[in-house]
């Protein structure tokens, strides 16, 4: 009996957050998602949203405002996020996690993510597989490419559709002039969108063996750290 509890605790803890996150994100935006798909694990958790777009989100990308929705997005969020934090941290039991966020309008597609930076250490130190070396390796090349090299990458596969690869040590100069001096709307957002497209010219989909549906970034300026995630098709030994 025993060997099936924990599974089994876990899929409720699941079901619960994905329930919870539904209401909290409808009660905010005047309609929720239409399905949320949690993944927990010891040292993770990764909300994935599907069908998310708010009617006046949708009026606003009708004029072709995608900036509006991502602003509006952004403020909800940072509202959101500490009841959403400690909804968590209380179910599980578990403190100290770090949470992220992002968002593809097109794809009317989100996650919020969190992880327990020392568990997640930990578990990697035991576990690494080729696969997740070529996925630091190009997360590397895309890093020094719009910035420089993080000083550490950590990856780990979260199931067989979701990997987390989390960057410490990425900022440079310029950019910590920037949030000196206030601008993180701006360096964020910007941000995101050169390390998005070089992300999808690396061509993820080859060294996961599969195709990649989604690609989601978020900064910590305060920690500089940063997480990228990918929703891929099912992998096979992931």
């Amino acid at each position: 009996m025993a060997e099936h509890s924990a599974p089994a605790q876990i899929e409720e803890q699941q079901k619960q957050i994905g329930s919870y996150l539904g209401r909290v994100l409808r009660d905010h935006f005047g309609k929720g998602p239409e399905s949320v798909y949690v993944s927990v694990d010891p040292c993770c958790i990764v909300m994935h949203i599907r069908k998310f777009l708010s009617p006046i989100e949708k009026v606003m990308l009708d004029q072709r405002d995608k900036s509006a929705v991502e602003e509006l997005r952004e403020t909800m969020m940072a509202k959101m996020l500490p009841e959403i934090e400690h909804y968590i941290s209380t179910l599980l039991d578990i403190q100290g996690w770090e949470f992220y966020f992002d968002w593809n309008i097109e794809n009317k597609s989100g996650v919020i993510t969190g992880f327990h930076p020392d568990k997640l250490k930990e578990k990697q130190e035991k576990n690494r597989t080729p696969r997740q070396e070529d996925i630091k390796q190009a997360i590397q090349r895309v890093s020094e490419e719009v910035g420089k090299s993080p000083d550490e990458i950590t990856v780990h596969p979260v199931n067989e559709r979701t990997m987390l690869a989390v960057r410490t040590g990425g900022l440079i100069l310029i950019e910590k002039e920037l949030i000196r001096t206030g601008h993180l709307e701006i360096l964020k957002s910007t941000k995101r969108l050169l390390e998005k497209e070089e992300l999808y010219k690396e061509k993820f989909d080859s060294i996961f063996g599969t195709t990649v549906r989604d690609i989601f970034v978020d900064w910590d300026f305060d920690r500089d750290r940063s997480l990228v995630v990918f929703i891929t098709d099912p992998v096979e030994k992931i």
